[in-house]
């Protein structure tokens, strides 16, 4: 995947440049019929540009992006098309590559605030408990380089525990050329490195002179997809999170070094 330094501070136009020429290596540039106002390539760059500004809310950004170029859908028609892309997209978000080390860790992603959860009728959350206390939607489970880019990910019910969603990540173990996975305390199992806890009566691998600073990366990684406003929880279906998901994936990974 072809790496930017997007950043704001570029200006809204040259961000988009940026990332309408990535997305021309990956989806059509050429119009499927009369009536359509843009290609898969300009849609898409102009969805991956909220998450370079963190704007919070999608159909004001739209506003903004349709006063500045006339001739654009509405929001509605542009998310629409979105989710039909949303296949090609999270295929494209992390392809795999060999590394030696990677982190894993998991962030909530509520669907709705604790309050109103027994009222929320979203299909699929489920009530789970993360270090800000209880939360009631999905869980966010990634590897990350040490470098700060998501290798993969997978959205599952906020119920389920750390280990069982880390191994279904470890299926594509093989593919990133059998790496080290490093986690917390809460993936306590074989297969990781973890640090100790008083009665493990073997070595976990953990290194204290390495491995927290490699912790601290997939933190700082979380809280700049906070910052991109993945945790909005102005959505009705999975299908609109995962299309804000990875979203936000693609746009972190191609801002990094």
């Amino acid at each position: 995947m072809a790496r930017y330094r997007l950043h704001h501070s570029l200006g809204r136009r040259q961000v988009i440049r940026h990332l309408h020429r990535w997305a021309k290596r990956h989806f059509s540039t050429q119009k499927r019929c009369r009536h359509q106002k843009l290609t898969d390539a300009r849609l898409v760059a102009l969805l991956l540009s909220r998450f370079v500004f963190k704007h919070p809310y999608p159909s004001i950004w739209w506003a903004m992006l349709r006063e500045d170029r006339s001739g654009l859908p509405t929001y509605t028609q542009a998310f629409t098309r979105g989710q039909r892309l949303l296949a090609r997209l999270e295929a494209l978000a992390c392809p795999a590559e060999s590394i030696v080390e990677v982190v894993v860790d998991s962030m909530p992603l509520p669907v709705c605030r604790p309050k109103r959860g027994k009222r929320c009728a979203f299909p699929g959350a489920r009530w789970g408990f993360g270090t800000q206390g209880d939360v009631f939607g999905f869980k966010l489970h990634a590897w990350v380089s040490p470098r700060g880019r998501i290798l993969q990910y997978l959205i599952r019910p906020a119920n389920l525990h750390d280990t069982t969603v880390a191994y279904e990540l470890n299926a594509r173990w093989g593919e990133f050329g059998g790496p080290k996975i490093i986690g917390d305390k809460g993936y306590c199992s074989l297969g990781f490195v973890y640090p100790p806890k008083k009665n493990t009566r073997y070595d976990t691998g953990w290194r204290s002179d390495r491995h927290p600073v490699l912790r601290r990366r997939i933190e700082t990684v979380f809280a700049q997809l906070v910052e991109a406003q993945i945790r909005s929880v102005q959505t009705k279906t999975l299908g609109s999170l995962r299309l804000r998901t990875v979203l936000a994936v693609i746009a972190h990974n191609l801002s990094q070094p």
